[in-house]
């Protein structure tokens, strides 16, 4: 049997949610403070509840596909109750997964694989190439036009990552870091087809992750592990369109 003073995945996540009792959630705070280990394990725990919250988030504005109410039409024994039942059972399976793809992948040729060319140098001629002597607000605009849309370079310092370039080319950028112990990590931003997609996996020998909205396409890449380009593929989504 577990000890009382046991911290489970369950109270982490619990703890984060604020849903602990008083004594329960003092006791998970005393045990991160003292174990470095246990405070990461949070950490990537709130940074996965940031990201479902920035994906999934604006999708209860979004009206029921006419698939789904013809369906529920045609069958008058299943009420709307039910129906929001089943679509929330779904969302739930989809988020357990950790892979989500809504409607159709991106047309043509696959984003990722023009930003990892782009990353090694064989992605089409640039239009400018800025050094890290240029403001940060100057990239900023330069992003804007670029990819016509409201967006900031992300400010990746709290991970160790300093920004060290940006490249445009036709309607996309490329904005360049270098990490702690000088490993280059990229984002790759364009306009997005309209479908949302978010995917983790290897390819070229580098960690890329794909974060993809209604509105843009971004993709990053680097040599780090799963857990780190999980953290820094949420503080740069979230600081690409804050």
């Amino acid at each position: 049997m577990n000890s009382p003073h046991f911290i489970s995945d369950e109270d982490l996540h619990a703890y984060i949610d604020g849903a602990l009792s008083e004594a329960r959630a003092q006791l998970v705070k005393t045990a991160l403070a003292g174990n470095p280990a246990l405070a990461e394990r949070a950490a990537l725990f709130q940074a996965d509840k940031a990201l479902f919250k920035t994906v999934y988030g604006p999708l209860d504005q979004r009206p029921l596909p006419p698939e789904w109410i013809a369906r529920a039409e045609a069958r008058p024994r299943i009420n709307w109750r039910l129906a929001g039942a089943i679509a929330a059972m779904l969302l739930v399976a989809a988020i357990g997964s950790l892979t989500w793809r809504h409607y159709a992948p991106a047309a043509g040729r696959d984003v990722v694989e023009t930003a990892l060319d782009a990353r090694e140098g064989s992605g089409g001629e640039p239009r400018m190439a800025a050094d890290d002597g240029a403001k940060t607000g100057g990239y900023d605009s330069a992003l804007r036009r670029t990819v016509a849309a409201n967006l900031h370079v992300p400010d990746l310092s709290r991970m160790g990552y300093r920004l060290t370039g940006l490249t445009l080319y036709d309607r996309a950028a490329e904005i360049v870091y270098r990490g702690p112990q000088d490993q280059l990590f990229t984002l790759y931003v364009r306009r997005s087809d309209g479908s949302a997609r978010f995917d983790q996996f290897e390819r070229r020998g580098l960690r890329v992750c794909i974060w993809q909205d209604d509105q843009i396409s971004t993709v990053m890449a680097g040599n780090i592990s799963a857990a780190v380009m999980q953290r820094l593929a949420t503080l740069s989504y979230t600081g690409l369109t804050s």
